[in-house]
């Protein structure tokens, strides 16, 4: 265990000085969201495209380890859905919180997952993770996206709004270019895999550093209830479904890794941004994005040393 708290203190130190950053007005506010689209929108896609781009696929287990990703992420949103009226009544939940606590608990962190698996795993592992971010970050989108409507705002989406917020999603569109690229068996420049390799190179350690600078230590707690909830499910529940689905369809060796560790890290930054853009608790949402980082700095190396 001491040896994968030792490979994931660097990813958290970065965090924290994103925190430090922040707090320091070192960089001020306005670059702080520049920075995060510049990540979310350029790095991060092309590092995804770049590595399914040119993997060998052949030898990866990619439906049986993106098959028990979604297997977990369906299990964990049909046990809240069931539960929903009694997790409203027992945490005094509105409509609209109810979908802050089901972002925390489905959602995943793309940018402190892949830091920790290229850490942990180097090449090979940031290209797994690649398929099951190409698995899971469309169906999370769309299910969280029909969640908050009906729950939050009382109205059902049309298709046509689902299709258009997947379609723009970058990490969607660089995850299936990838796949295309790599079904049609051209091989990719070598000046192109490079230049791409170097752009995407950022994007791990400016992710982190967004990530800290999106933290809200100071009203982190004032919910700890729902907050408490969303944690536990999201850090241990999820990659205890995550461990059992992927072993049950005969998934180990490293991609059982990577699946764990991104079931295990906490859920993604953007669920703020959907929160408040569909009607949601976007502070419910922000103070769990806080609580699930902090916590995450002591669970992850457990559920990683227990699960891999």
């Amino acid at each position: 265990m001491s040896a994968s708290i030792s490979a994931l203190l660097p990813v958290f130190l970065t965090i924290f000085a994103g925190v430090a950053l922040y707090r320091t007005k070192l960089v001020g506010d306005e670059m702080w969201s520049v920075l995060e689209h510049v990540c979310y929108f350029v790095l991060f896609p092309a590092l995804m495209f770049q590595k399914i781009a040119v993997a060998d696929l052949a030898d990866a287990p990619v439906f049986r380890m993106g098959g028990a990703m979604l297997l977990a992420i369906a299990t964990m949103a049909i046990i809240l859905l069931l539960l929903r009226i009694r997790l409203m009544t027992r945490f005094t939940l509105t409509g609209a919180g109810f979908t802050s606590v089901f972002q925390g608990s489905t959602r995943w962190h793309s940018f402190i997952a892949l830091s920790i698996i290229s850490v942990l795993h180097g090449e090979e592992g940031l290209t797994l993770a690649a398929i099951g971010m190409a698995a899971m970050i469309p169906v999370l989108n769309i299910t969280n996206v029909v969640v908050i409507s009906i729950y939050a705002e009382g109205s059902r989406p049309t298709a046509m709004q689902i299709v258009r917020l997947v379609v723009r999603n970058p990490l969607v569109l660089a995850c299936v270019a990838g796949i295309l690229w790599n079904s049609s068996g051209v091989v990719m420049p070598q000046a192109v895999s490079e230049s791409l390799d170097l752009i995407g190179s950022g994007a791990l350690g400016i992710g982190l550093l967004t990530v800290g600078a999106g933290l809200r230590p100071k009203t982190a707690l004032v919910e700890i209830a729902p907050v408490t909830l969303s944690t536990c499910l999201r850090l241990i529940g999820m990659p205890l479904f995550m461990f059992g689905w992927a072993t049950l369809l005969g998934v180990e060796g490293l991609a059982l890794a990577v699946v764990v560790i991104c079931g295990a890290v906490p859920t993604a930054s953007a669920s703020y941004i959907l929160a408040r853009q569909l009607g949601g608790d976007s502070v419910l949402m922000a103070n769990i994005i806080t609580v699930q980082v902090a916590a995450a700095s002591v669970t992850l190396p457990l559920m990683i040393w227990l699960l891999s």
